[in-house]
């Protein structure tokens, strides 16, 4: 990766975790609006931050994998957002591509 592409990542950086947050915004949003027993406030709190880590991970590593494919942008962004919303999923997700690209031949 040149000087150019390191420049256009950081510059993309806060867009991309701003599209993986709002992902993973969403589905605790969701979340909240199916939950039918309230919860305290603090356990709410940290679920949602164990969400947004989540997802801004899951989103990172799906734009640098868009990135490496060498997939549009606009289709970079739907991916990246998408993967938000599925946080941990979407880990599970790359990590099962990651097996199959290492048990290849």
């Amino acid at each position: 990766m040149n000087e150019n592409q390191w420049l256009q990542t950081l510059v993309a950086l806060p867009h991309i975790l701003f599209l993986a947050f709002a992902g993973g915004l969403a589905n605790f949003i969701m979340e909240l609006n199916q939950s039918t027993e309230p919860r305290p406030i603090k356990k709410l709190f940290g679920k949602f931050l164990g969400e947004m880590f989540l997802s801004g991970f899951a989103g990172l590593l799906t734009f640098f994998l868009c990135n490496e494919w060498g997939v549009s942008a606009n289709y970079t962004a739907v991916m990246v957002a998408i993967a938000g919303h599925l946080g941990g999923n979407a880990i599970r997700n790359i990590s099962k591509l990651y097996d199959a690209f290492i048990k290849r031949p």
